[in-house]
């Protein structure tokens, strides 16, 4: 079953679906980049963040997922690239100097490359991010959808191109983002899984488990 059948059976609009498919028409991925897009081995089930999600996407924005540990954060930001058939980078670096041919040029790196590509780049525990780093994203994340690269060039951002980013609250190491860098997002809460979806999820990938065994599991988890 297909990514976006698996968004039918949740039972998310047909018109949001056609919107994904018209957007994925529209931007078709460079043959050097359809290894990068994912085919999620598992699903994530919650229609209401889809919908949320997707509608985001749709209009342009770059989302913030933010949740307890184990709320499926970056599975979503997987399943998300892959219903909109972009590549995916998970991100650490724009770029870093390199010597070539006799002389210093710009490598790029993951940021550079999602934006020149239309990719999905996925700003993992973007609290942990050192706050020099995510300042130079404040361009890229607004209005203006740029990258400066100091020394080299100005790079105005794939139409296609989203930033997704991903949040725990309360662990060591992390910090409040500030107010500025979170308005440059739509913020997605991500709500602990249901007992329903995670015994749905269970027999998925295990046909043969029994009804009771599922439960069982699901119970645990929760």
């Amino acid at each position: 079953m297909s990514l976006l059948d698996k968004l039918r059976e949740l039972g998310i609009s047909e018109n949001l679906i056609k919107e994904i498919e018209k957007f994925r028409s529209q931007y078709p991925v460079d043959k050097e980049y359809e290894s990068r897009i994912p085919v999620p081995t598992q699903f994530y089930y919650g229609s209401d963040v889809w919908e949320q999600a997707i509608t985001a996407v749709l209009c342009g924005e770059n989302l913030l997922l933010v949740g307890e540990k184990a709320t499926g954060k970056n599975l979503f930001a997987e399943n998300l690239a892959g219903v909109f058939n972009r590549p995916r980078w998970d991100v650490s670096l724009i770029g870093t100097d390199t010597f070539r041919a006799g002389e210093v040029t710009f490598r790029p790196g993951p940021v550079y490359t999602a934006a020149k590509t239309g990719g999905f780049a996925v700003l993992d525990e973007i609290n942990m991010a050192k706050s020099e780093a995510m300042a130079v994203l404040h361009a890229t994340l607004d209005f203006r959808r740029t990258i400066d690269v100091p020394g080299y060039d100005r790079l105005s951002l794939h139409p296609a191109t989203r930033f997704i980013a991903t949040m725990n609250y309360g662990y060591a190491g992390t910090k409040e983002l500030n107010e500025a860098l979170v308005s440059r997002f739509a913020v997605i809460r991500m709500p602990m899984i249901s007992k329903e979806s995670l015994v749905k999820l269970i027999k998925e990938h295990y046909p043969a488990i029994r009804e009771a065994g599922a439960n069982e599991l699901a119970e645990v988890f929760l």
